[in-house]
């Protein structure tokens, strides 16, 4: 075979170039300190190289976070102690301030400032800021979370970090939990605010203290001379402590009847009456009041019981549940002089529905009135007085530039507090058994729906002055389905200015709201979707958000826009729908320019009048019974739901609930020691508050709620400062993993080097020697 000079100079350049190749190869793995330089050198190293690549890269991002976060965690978790430090020193002084009978009204009003400063650090330390970001804002982290005057303007949001493959841990604490969260392990409490005197003691000439009703004292003591009419004490004297409640005297005397109203603890709204005769005792009135809220003789609701105080107080038994109220006053027959022949006997006390005629015959003084609650700050909107016979038509209270109701909305399904987006029938207290109208048991059942519900009245009083009645009737238009024959129910409004006559208004019309039709319009030329269109609002459908907005329009005092619209009569047609939401959009925006109605954070309808810092707006909601506000029948046995929609109440006071407003209900207590009350006092500066004995049990509440908070903070923190720890161990392990699979060992780099370059050296040699060879060798 002839070897070629030409094929013997290829043969030269492959093994030149492969040695080369060799060489370079060592070269680059010695550099790079790796088995391989490129995938296809080895897949399954490459593969298992690249995999814990990612796990280690993961890991370090997961290091560098949980570094960043747990200094945010750890000085959460630091500032919350500091919270909760100033919080038991407030507690301390708030301890020291219930004391009332060793402070002048000096070393009262010291004390209250020592808890506004402490209340201000506490404002302070929840601002808390580290680089830039405020603590307990959620994400909002750079928006201050509490304003001076206590309210949260963050979110509930929590900022989480990463802690794994699809694990994230949160590492804040949002305020919105801190500051206005709830407990479902506590109870909603209340109580009177009237104290029980033990009357028929007044009577002894031995007495020198006034006594207060216990359990065991019977009915007649807190009534006493009143048995009898000022008018006769004044001709006959009062009676005589002795002998004209002996045993067989008594039994003699006339029995008390019990009114009574509010919300049990199942949400169903009630109004009953009961008699108790005057020997009863103070027990059976509790157990009579115990019975009108649910309970039976195989379970109990609430407990009911009377404090040191001699007031009443209920808890609900059910915790967590923020829906317990009542509203209690009691009539007894009186004893008058022959004059006086226009006095209710008790046969007329136990037939007696309303309120208002009841409120009548007290004023006239045709009945002796036993009172529970009173809240003498409460106006009425008809004659400006106030009652403890009334209920919830009383004006909401004005407060600067904002006028806000007293009963929060709750939700019946789930206890939250009712927004903007949520329907009267969600809250409304509908029949037992009934969580809210819409989904629940049957809708054509009474008591149901709002369709069965008794009128809603708004009495708004103007910025401008005038007053305004606005009744809105939850049946009052009705459209059956000409084919399925099914009914459907839209509330309609009719507004009215004094004197309030039913054929005159100045609107009538219902509530609508725009939804967008995709049909296709025959007529459009190019053919084209209808778009936005106008609708009625079913009554179940009805929203706060229409309420409020109704609200804004009433107080702006302006409604000429929509004068003389009258959309229940006639044909609906669809332009007349969208004829009566244009002027209703265009009334409203023109209305909210100077006025605003909102629901706030606990479910309070909120109006402010944005041109002034002190409204002159006056509001009232209430239900128009039409005189039958109690059954007609006695005994807790009767009942009726009463008014199922209340939102202003001159109901018991609470003490405590499930939800707290931090600061708002610090700011109470505050005010509660700034006013020397310290109980529940309808005669006190501010007739709502439980006073600074209620204050330290909700107090008490509040750091429970705190610690809570804390602790999960301090969980927080330890997970996050763990998963940190995790993080370096396992970025230690896979960066070990990840060298042996794929990190080279220099000493058999080094030796395949050297091999390599040894047959490079040798190739070279052997290809010197073949290319030397020639003809002339052979000569």
């Amino acid at each position: 075979m002839r070897i070629t000079n030409q094929l013997q100079s290829r043969q030269n350049l492959l093994n030149y170039q492969s040695s080369a190749a060799k060489n370079y190869d060592s070269i680059e793995k010695l550099s790079a300190h790796m088995k391989i330089t490129k995938p296809y050198e080895d897949v399954g190293i490459y593969v298992d190289a690249t995999r814990l690549d990612y796990e280690a890269t993961t890991l370090e991002q997961i290091k560098e976070a949980t570094t960043k976060a747990s200094e945010f965690a750890k000085n959460t978790d630091q500032t919350l102690n500091d919270f909760a430090d100033t919080l038991d020193s407030f507690k301390v002084k708030l301890i020291q301030a219930a004391n009332s009978g060793e402070h002048s009204t000096t070393s009262r009003v010291a004390i209250a400032n020592d808890l506004k400063a402490m209340r201000d650090q506490l404002v302070s330390i929840s601002n808390t800021a580290i680089n830039g970001q405020y603590l307990f804002s959620g994400t909002a982290v750079d928006t201050k979370p509490i304003s001076a005057d206590g309210t949260y303007n963050g979110n509930g949001n929590n900022i989480e970090v990463l802690a794994g493959s699809n694990l994230t841990v949160p590492f804040n604490i949002p305020g919105e939990g801190l500051f206005l969260g709830r407990d479902n392990d506590y109870a909603k409490q209340v109580t009177t605010n009237i104290t029980l005197i033990n009357k028929h003691e007044e009577l002894n000439p031995q007495t020198v203290n006034e006594e207060y009703m216990r359990l065991t004292d019977e009915i007649y003591k807190f009534i006493g001379t009143d048995y009898r009419t000022s008018a006769k004490i004044a001709a006959d004297g009062k009676m005589n402590y002795t002998t004209d409640f002996t045993r067989d005297k008594v039994a003699t005397l006339p029995p008390t009847v019990i009114f009574m109203q509010g919300q049990r603890p199942s949400g169903e709204s009630f109004s009953t009456k009961f008699e108790l005769s005057a020997d009863a005792k103070v027990s059976d009135l509790l157990e009579q009041m115990g019975r009108a809220m649910g309970n039976t003789d195989t379970n109990k609701v609430v407990e009911v019981s009377i404090n040191k105080d001699a007031q009443i107080q209920m808890t609900n038994l059910q915790n967590g549940n923020e829906m317990m109220s009542f509203s209690i006053f009691g009539l007894t027959e009186q004893q008058g002089t022959a004059a006086q022949n226009t006095l209710w006997d008790t046969d007329t006390i136990k037939k007696e529905t309303s309120l208002e005629d009841i409120k009548k015959a007290v004023t006239d003084g045709k009945v002796h009135l036993t009172s529970f609650i009173s809240s003498p700050n409460y106006v009425s909107p008809d004659d400006g007085i106030a009652m403890s016979t009334d209920y919830d038509k009383v004006n909401f209270a004005n407060k600067g530039a904002t006028v806000q109701n007293n009963t929060s909305q709750i939700v019946r399904k789930d206890n939250s507090f009712a927004t903007n987006n949520t329907r009267l029938s969600e809250v409304a207290g509908l029949s037992s058994g009934q969580i809210g109208a819409v989904g629940g048991g049957d809708p054509n059942a009474a008591g149901t729906t709002l369709a069965k519900a008794d009128n809603l009245i708004l009495d708004v009083t103007a910025k401008n002055g005038k007053r305004y009645q606005a009744t809105i009737d939850f049946n009052g238009t009705q459209v059956t389905d000409p084919v399925t024959k099914v009914v459907t129910t839209y509330p309609t409004i009719t507004i009215r200015q004094p004197p309030f006559q039913p054929d005159k208004a100045v609107y009538q019309g219902n509530f609508y709201k725009t939804f967008w039709n995709e049909q296709i319009d025959p007529n459009a030329n190019p053919p084209r979707q209808i778009g936005n269109q106008a609708k009625m609002v079913e009554t179940d459908d009805l929203s706060f958000k229409e309420i409020n907005d109704m609200l804004t329009i009433l107080a702006s005092g302006d409604l000429d826009k929509m004068n003389g619209r009258d959309e229940t009569k006639g044909a609906v047609t669809q332009d007349k729908l969208n004829e009566a939401y244009a002027a209703f959009e265009e009334t409203f925006l023109q209305a909210s320019v100077s006025v605003e109605s909102t629901m706030n954070h606990r479910g309070l309808i909120t109006l402010k009048d944005k041109t002034t810092s002190a409204t002159n707006i006056k509001i009232a909601m209430y239900q128009d019974h039409g005189g039958n506000d109690y059954p007609a029948d006695v005994g807790t046995a009767n009942t009726k739901s009463a008014s199922v929609l209340s939102f202003n109440k001159n109901d018991a006071v609470t003490i405590d609930r499930p939800s707290i407003d931090l600061f708002a209900d610090l700011d109470d207590m505050i005010e509660a020691v700034f006013n020397g009350d310290f109980y529940g006092n309808a005669n006190g500066v501010n007739p709502r508050t439980s006073g600074v004995q209620g204050a330290i049990e909700r107090l008490d509440h509040i750091m429970d709620h705190v610690n809570k908070i804390h602790a999960i903070a301090g969980t927080n923190s330890r997970h996050i400062t763990d998963t940190n720890e995790r993080a370096t161990t396992l970025y230690l392990n896979v960066a070990e993993v990840k060298s042996s699979v794929i990190d080279a060992d220099y000493g058999e780099l080094a030796m395949q080097f050297q091999n390599n370059l040894l047959a490079y050296q040798a190739m070279l040699q052997a290809t010197s020697k073949i290319n030397q060879i020639s003809l002339l060798n052979y000569m």
